[in-house]
């Protein structure tokens, strides 16, 4: 299911062969309305701080051609308290249909998304497309064959998160992008829901989600502890938080209940080892 800047002397553009394939951005139309990342407030800003870091040090390297990471320049949109679980810390990247950022300011003011002939997803400063781009997340094209999670945005956690091996108790959760891009483009389903399941409880894991221009608006909720929120496009004009009554909430916008999946993640790869493996 990662992601600032140095500008190069040299006065042209480099020829295509000489530019990394990470770099090399697929000349198509940008179909992506959102980007969205969520977590507990805490982790996020150690994520913000690390990134930070690593920027630093990128730059200090003296490498001319690397993605830097964009979450070093990401402020939430919105911090959302939790009775008794801290904070869930939610930040939203909407674009026009160039793929502009349109509503975070800063450094971020002046960027687009593009997506590279690997699959990364980047931010580039429009003014100065030489300088290093910051990555953001993966663009996942699909297992062969299967058009019910993909393709998908995905973050560099979603690389491991349906392997073999996976801990279904990790802090991070057991849901990722499959899960949401699954609710996505299920027309019948009225929300995505981001419920990671463990043996510790329910929680908000660790998570990025999109949407693209041609999906309609969908509420994001979760539980996390015993508190169900709103993430984000909640219906009726309804300001992100929390949701006091599930029950209510889905009675009120004629939603069904949320129901507990049957496995997390709910599309493992084990799931598609003959597709995978062809």
């Amino acid at each position: 299911m990662a992601s600032a800047a140095l500008a190069l002397s040299a006065p042209s553009v480099p020829a295509a062969e000489a530019v990394p394939a990470s770099q090399r951005w697929l000349d198509r139309p940008w179909e992506i309305r959102y980007v969205l990342f969520a977590e507990e407030a805490q982790s996020w800003q150690s994520k913000n701080t690390a990134s930070r870091e690593f920027n630093v040090e990128q730059r200090a390297s003296g490498k001319a051609r690397i993605h830097l990471s964009a979450a070093a320049l990401f402020e939430p949109t919105a911090t959302l308290p939790v009775p008794d679980e801290g904070q869930i810390a939610v930040v939203l990247l909407a674009f026009d249909r160039a793929g502009r950022v349109l509503n975070q300011q800063g450094a971020l003011r002046n960027m687009e998304a593009k997506r590279s002939v690997l699959g990364d997803l980047a931010l580039i400063h429009v003014v100065s497309p030489g300088v290093n781009p910051y990555y953001f997340a993966d663009w996942f094209q699909g297992i062969p064959g299967d058009v019910t999670f993909s393709p998908s945005v995905c973050s560099s956690d979603d690389r491991r998160r349906y392997e073999a091996g996976w801990d279904r108790d990790s802090y991070t959760g057991s849901f990722g992008c499959r899960e949401w891009t699954a609710q996505l483009y299920a027309r019948d389903q009225p929300y995505i829901d981001v419920t990671s399941y463990a043996s510790h409880g329910t929680f908000i894991g660790e998570l990025v989600g999109w949407s693209r221009f041609e999906d309609p608006p969908k509420p994001v909720i979760g539980r996390h502890g015993k508190t169900w929120l709103c993430l984000h496009e909640c219906p009726a004009g309804e300001k992100p938080g929390v949701i006091p009554d599930i029950k209510a909430w889905t009675t009120k916008h004629g939603y069904p209940m949320p129901e507990r999946p049957r496995k997390q993640p709910l599309y493992p790869n084990a799931d598609y080892q003959d597709d995978l493996n062809e």
